[in-house]
């Protein structure tokens, strides 16, 4: 593994600059032999997919050649040490061979939150409220990355709060350079002093949130927000490092988060990513009204992310329209957990129901704890297989309200069982709701058309 690992580090070493400048099918010969390097049936699958997107000349190789562009030369070989040489290759290879000898499901990538400190005070949110002795300790978060490390886990999600309030964490990315941070912030931090010591660490890439324009963005997070975000965006591509954008979808901001000009005002800015999540229940008195509607969700799925995948040179996600590519819900382990600031882990960033934490049993414990095994039995919790209803949140409370009555996992903040108390019936209104109109969708667009979901580990 060793040699291999060496050998393909040198040689994406040297062929990535040329990317940029490598026709479609120079760079499908590249793929071509890429594959036969691939470790795992799950790497060739995604080798073998970019050389059927190379051949169909997708937006998708245009993006592939946007990163080599953007990317500083140090940035570049980091990414390709840390995101695709030990989290795609050792870590996948890793990650088989502990769900085979022992039957534990691996995800590829875990969430953590280190503080829920937060420098803004955005509506409906309730981070200002913490203080420093609800972070988590660093050497709890130097323990679950060497954890996380040994059973292949090499990138991670960084969440808040707002990461970049704690200038501790620096020394965290630099002493576990060989794993690929995704930081989430709300971007009003990130100078140019910043972007310089993120183009010298090289193994991170930032997620900005946005609720969308000036004037969406703004009246969520405050006045000059929004410009101080484009700002942070600037500095970042001056200096080299990968970046990419996150929209929370309300009710109210779907229709500027799918249009055109949008997307293509974050491709010009540098993007490379989108991520979409929708308006989740949770916390101290969430407005329900903020969810989108089912008819919206269906827009979504329509000119959402996959027609902008389609479309333009940039990587939008949508977790719950994506769900049928991915086999349905991903939470409990099965392709990520979140870890909070005080190190109680939950199934999902939405879910704040734990019934372990980090400070008292180590990962691999946590992962194969009765709770966690429990949600993975249920996925996907569809019962007709309609996995664009992937949710047990919003599209099936009941499943949610059955794991918590058989496990009885505690709240990791007040208020978090609102979701199986005073929330029932408007989460089971909504569920129903989305029933009516993605039920049809389902039978419409996948059914009818022979679409195979992936399996589910």
């Amino acid at each position: 593994m060793a040699i291999k690992e060496f050998t393909v580090r040198q040689a994406a070493k040297r062929m990535l600059p040329l990317v940029s400048r490598m026709s479609d099918k120079d760079l499908e010969k590249v793929l071509r032999v890429a594959g036969k390097f691939a470790p795992t049936k799950f790497s060739r699958s995604m080798v073998s997919s970019l050389q059927e997107l190379c051949h169909k000349q997708h937006p998708t190789i245009e993006f592939f050649r946007r990163f080599v562009r953007q990317a500083n030369p140090h940035v570049r070989e980091r990414l390709m040490n840390s995101f695709v040489i030990r989290n795609h290759w050792y870590g996948s290879v890793r990650r088989e061979e502990i769900r085979k000898k022992e039957g534990l499901s691996v995800p590829n990538t875990f969430l953590i939150s280190p503080t829920m400190r937060c420098n803004l005070r955005c509506a409906g949110c309730y981070a200002a409220n913490y203080s420093m002795k609800d972070d988590l300790e660093t050497e709890v978060i130097d323990q679950v990355l060497t954890e996380g490390k040994d059973l292949g886990i090499f990138f991670v999600t960084i969440l808040g709060g707002e990461p970049f309030i704690r200038p501790d964490l620096w020394d965290i990315y630099r002493r576990h350079s060989d794993i690929t941070f995704h930081i989430y912030t709300n971007g009003t931090l990130v100078n140019k002093e910043v972007a310089g010591k993120l183009a010298e660490l090289g193994n991170v890439i930032i997620i900005f949130s946005l609720e969308g324009f000036e004037e969406e963005t703004d009246a969520r997070r405050g006045r000059g927000v929004f410009q101080k975000v484009m700002q942070g965006m600037d500095n970042l591509r001056e200096a080299g490092v990968i970046f990419g954008y996150s929209v929370m979808v309300t009710s109210q901001n779907v229709g500027t988060i799918i249009s055109d000009e949008f997307n293509d005002m974050l491709i010009e800015k540098g993007c490379l990513f989108g991520w979409h999540f929708l308006y989740m229940p949770s916390g101290i008195d969430p407005d329900v009204s903020l969810m989108p509607t089912a008819e919206q969700r269906e827009l979504m799925r329509l000119r959402g992310a996959q027609r902008i995948r389609e479309e333009k040179p940039i990587l939008v996600f949508d977790f719950w329209n994506d769900a049928p590519f991915v086999g349905g819900c991903i939470a409990a382990g099965r392709h990520f957990f979140h870890i909070n600031s005080h190190g109680d882990v939950e199934p999902c960033i939405f879910v704040h129901l734990a019934t372990d934490n980090v400070k008292q049993k180590s990962l691999k414990e946590i992962l194969n704890s009765p709770y966690f095994r429990g949600i993975r039995s249920r996925q996907p919790y569809s019962y007709s297989g309609n996995l664009l209803r992937p949710c047990m949140i919003i599209d099936h409370p009941h499943v949610l309200r059955e794991v918590c009555a058989e496990f009885r996992p505690y709240p990791t903040h007040e208020g978090a069982e609102t979701l199986v108390t005073t929330l029932c019936g408007e989460l089971d209104r909504y569920s129903a709701e989305a029933a009516r109109v993605l039920d049809a969708a389902w039978e419409r667009d996948f059914v009818s058309r022979g679409f195979i979901p992936p399996d589910v580990i």
